[in-house]
């Protein structure tokens, strides 16, 4: 809606609210019917009881907006809802029909469906399969087969019930996608993990290697280190160490720390227990970011603190157990 559109429409509502619906009526229907406005039209016959739908219909219906003979179609009760999906379809496009199928009860599914299919929109088609209710899955998904698009055999195995997803992985696989195979394997139940598992340590990608190895149950976590090791890649080393049970710290650290990166060194004492904090300040130090060597040294003397606190835990809990015992003699 532009501006001016605007100011008309809440002019009106505010007479509305002064005056009734039926003055407001008699007083600004025509000139909403002569605006030829699909925007105007749609509003008045929603909210002003009594407004000449059919006359307001007609407006939306000649504009061929496809937004308003939805709109209209879904909030207009005496709307003409085979006139407005005419529209639609004979449109073809992809979203308003998935819409009209979804929100409007009465559709016509099969033939919206039709149009959604051939205009092979992915992102539609996976909606219509999941959301409208009665869609033909196997005539669906065979678009997205064909599409051999990793991200929507993905999002169709995951989202459409009745999907098959055997068939949707096998494109996953030939993709050889590290993003798509480490999600399938993480979030499809059944999937053939050593398989894709095989794709995403092939790749040589650390990040998504990094990510299989923390988010898919059964990875072969040290084939995964060895990847990301092997590329020297700082932050999937420091991820790495932080994150993943059994990791060998020390060799993420000495990439971490032969990156002189002092950012990554201040988030590896951080997160990794029994991180070498006088190297990890060295590198630092050396840097000469300012801004870096007063989070250290903020740092430094928070993990100290902390040390002292919990050896005088230790210390009050050896002597708790002395007096105890003393006092039990």
């Amino acid at each position: 809606m532009n501006n001016k559109q605007e100011e008309i429409f809440e002019k009106i509502k505010k007479y509305c609210e002064n005056f009734g619906a039926k003055k407001t009526i008699l007083n600004f229907e025509n000139d909403i019917l002569e605006s030829n406005s699909p925007y105007l039209s749609y509003w008045f016959a929603r909210d002003i009881k009594g407004a000449n739908i059919k006359a307001l219909e007609r407006v939306v219906l000649e504009s061929k907006n496809l937004e308003y003979c939805y709109k209209f179609a879904r909030d207009v009760e005496e709307s003409n809802e085979k006139e407005l999906e005419k529209i639609v379809l004979e449109s073809k496009d992809p979203e308003y029909c998935y819409r009209f199928a979804k929100n409007i009860k009465g559709s016509n599914k099969k033939g919206l469906e039709k149009a959604v299919i051939e205009s092979k929109d992915l992102e539609h088609i996976c909606s219509f399969a999941e959301e409208v209710k009665g869609a033909n899955i196997k005539a669906l998904e065979q678009v997205i087969l064909e599409s051999k698009n990793p991200e929507y055999c993905y999002r169709f195995a995951k989202d459409v019930k009745g999907s098959n997803k055997k068939a949707l992985e096998q494109i996953v696989l030939e993709s050889k996608d590290p993003e798509y195979c480490y999600c399938f394997a993480r979030g499809i139940k059944g999937a053939n993990i050593k398989a894709l598992e095989k794709v995403v340590l092939e790749s040589k990608n650390p990040e998504y290697c990094y990510y299989f190895a923390k988010g898919v149950k059964g990875a072969n976590v040290k084939a995964h280190e060895q990847v990301v090791l092997k590329s020297k890649n700082p932050r999937c080393c420091l991820f790495f160490a932080s994150d993943i049970k059994d990791a060998n710290i020390k060799v993420h650290e000495k990439v971490v720390l032969e990156s002189k990166i002092p950012e990554y060194c201040y988030y590896f004492v951080k997160e990794v227990k029994g991180a070498n904090i006088n190297a990890h300040e060295q590198v630092v130090l050396k840097s000469k970011n300012l801004e870096w060597c007063y989070y250290f040294k903020s740092l430094k003397q928070e993990i100290i603190e902390s040390s002292k606190s919990l050896q005088e835990k230790e210390v009050t809990k050896e002597i708790k157990q002395l007096v105890k015992t003393f006092r039990n003699e």
